[in-house]
């Protein structure tokens, strides 16, 4: 008898060359092999190469707060790799005809941002609706030792969990099984948001390189672009900088408390200065 919040027999079956939905709903992640075609991905590889070469090679702009990140703009071939066909070909099989952008970045493990990615969910920092999934593009080999993305099998079930941060799984009473699959250039794997995910330290020194491209049906109103199908809705806005949605919140009140921390520490140094 499984141990685990879903039946073991779902573990071996999350990679194929051929999307399987059931498996999807159960997991919350499928890994897709050899689904992008070999000249589209080498065209992505040498537009990634040049682009390194010329902008991130002798240091970037490395987020504080998320290393691995990429905050330097893409070239336009990078910045549009979502469009590809066998992407929204999975997205729709998930969320039907109609199809909608919510976000396309790069996540990195490079020289400058080699440490580990606590375990988390994405739907806690996402707006609009959580009915979201992430496809994860590797230009690189992505494995345990350079940084490989590692899920919790099944937990996507438990849905938003009412915060954001680390997550303790030693918390619940379900358990969730871990998996780290292999990715090569050509693969790609597709998340539910509310899946619990995490990723261990570059010890490697092989760059893991990866596209993380969100995307959502089209009736969700912070849809950037209109991948499939027809839009289903008639109003949009923003989650650029969404504390001005509010008067007050948990941030904002969070980010008071830092700045009066800070303010209180600055006067204690001068106090201790002038003694």
């Amino acid at each position: 008898m499984s141990t685990y919040g879903i039946d073991e027999k779902w573990i071996e079956r999350i990679a194929s060359d051929t999307f399987d939905l059931e498996v999807f709903n159960q997991t919350g992640v499928f890994v897709l092999r050899g689904a992008i075609a070999p000249p589209t991905v080498a065209t992505w590889q040498r537009e990634w190469a040049a682009f390194y070469e010329a902008s991130l090679k002798n240091g970037r702009d490395v987020n504080r707060a998320n290393p691995v990140a990429l905050n330097e703009a893409l070239p336009e071939t990078l910045a549009g790799m979502y469009r590809d066909p066998a992407l929204i070909d999975v997205a729709r099989q998930v969320f039907g005809a109609d199809i909608a952008l919510y976000n396309h970045r790069f996540v990195i493990k490079d020289q400058f941002s080699r440490t580990p990615v606590f375990l988390h969910q994405d739907s806690c920092y996402h707006l609009g609706r959580h009915n979201k999934c992430s496809l994860f593009v590797p230009l690189s080999e992505v494995n345990g030792d350079n940084g490989g993305l590692s899920f919790y099998l099944g937990s996507h079930k438990l849905g938003f969990l009412g915060d954001a941060g680390e997550i303790d799984p030693e918390a619940f009473e379900i358990k969730w099984p871990k998996v780290t699959p292999e990715m090569r250039p050509g693969d790609f794997a597709i998340m539910h948001s509310s899946v619990w995910h995490e990723s261990g330290p570059n010890v490697s020194g092989i760059d893991r390189i990866m596209a993380d491209t969100i995307v959502q049906p089209a009736d969700d109103p912070t849809g950037k672009e209109l991948l499939a199908g027809s839009w289903r809705t008639d109003f949009f806005y923003s989650p650029i900088n969404c504390i001005r949605y509010f008067k007050n919140s948990r941030v904002k009140k969070n980010m008071k408390f830092q700045e009066e921390i800070a303010e209180l520490r600055a006067s204690l140094d001068a106090a201790n200065g002038q003694a």
